[in-house]
């Protein structure tokens, strides 16, 4: 397994999402325009960049487009219609899953094939199919939770899977295991924030919640409050959903972090070196940093 590196084949895809996000943003021509080029232009600054991370990208280009549109959440509806269907997939799929840790850790990662490209009937398609296994690094989770209990990170990621991370965020705490649910710290993408938390009635059963204090898709400690700095330093294990936080994380090499993911596409499943569509449980101290000067 490698880092993440950003690869021509990411330009498309964010070139893709501008045009998603400028659509759900607004009706009107003139404001589309201007936001579109305004996302374009960051794109074509940023991706000749040494170490450039497309995550951070999107993440820039965002922020613009909610600006120039004045839509503070384009993904409002994608979100909310995400987090209906994996609500009702959840009360299906769950009975089929036990209480144990590798259980728990399956149907948590089977909650991240929701993604802003795809469509109801592909995501229900994948929930509903045999889970195909890439890296799994459960022996090393287990022992990572043999260590004095004490606090997990758990960096949630897309809307709609708050329903699939709450089962195993409530087994690491009847193991005894403090959990932090982090959600983001405004509306970014189809990421969940504390209103979609309130919305779908979860944000008791998932307290205490706590955010980056910045909007950002992955993460970026750079930008995050000391509050969570603090924490993060604080933490013995960090559960990173999704392949923003592996785009944004993976070069840390923190042997406290594991991943938990689909990888939706070819540069994530290239560098984590399973097949696209497998779910992964990686840790991250396992990733190699010697990359060869990929690019």
């Amino acid at each position: 397994m490698r880092p993440m590196k950003i690869s021509p084949e990411c330009r498309a895809c964010l070139e893709r999402l501008v045009d998603l996000t400028v659509d759900l943003a607004t009706e009107d021509p003139g404001l589309r325009g201007r936001a579109a080029a305004a996302a374009r232009e960051i794109i074509a600054q940023e991706f000749p960049k040494p170490g450039a991370i497309p995550a951070l990208i999107a993440s820039r280009f965002h922020l613009a487009i909610q600006e120039i549109t004045g839509t503070p959440d384009p993904f409002a509806a994608r979100k909310a219609a995400a987090t209906a269907l994996l609500a009702r997939m959840h009360r299906r799929l769950t009975p089929g899953y036990g209480d144990d840790l590798e259980s728990l850790l399956k149907l948590a990662a089977l909650g991240n094939a929701v993604d802003f490209f795809r469509r109801e009937a592909e995501v229900t398609r994948e929930l509903l199919s045999p889970a195909r296994l890439g890296v799994w690094d459960l022996p090393q989770f287990r022992r990572a939770l043999k260590a004095p209990k004490g606090l997990i990170l758990y960096l949630a990621d897309n809307a709609g899977e708050q329903f699939f991370d709450l089962p195993l965020v409530a087994g690491l705490r009847r193991r005894g295991w403090q959990v932090l649910y982090v959600v983001k710290g405004g509306p970014i993408q189809n990421d969940l924030t504390r209103e979609d938390l309130a919305a779908s009635g979860l944000g008791g059963a998932l307290a205490p919640v706590a955010d980056p204090g910045c909007r950002l898709v992955g993460l970026d400690l750079e930008g995050a409050s000391p509050a969570f700095r603090a924490r993060y330093d604080q933490a013995a294990v960090i559960v990173a959903k999704g392949m923003g936080h592996f785009e944004t994380m993976s070069h840390w090499g923190d042997p406290r972090v594991f991943f938990l993911l689909q990888a939706k596409c070819a540069p994530v499943a290239r560098a984590l070196g399973v097949a696209p569509g497998a779910f992964v449980l990686a840790r991250a101290a396992t990733i190699s940093l010697d990359t060869g000067g990929e690019t």
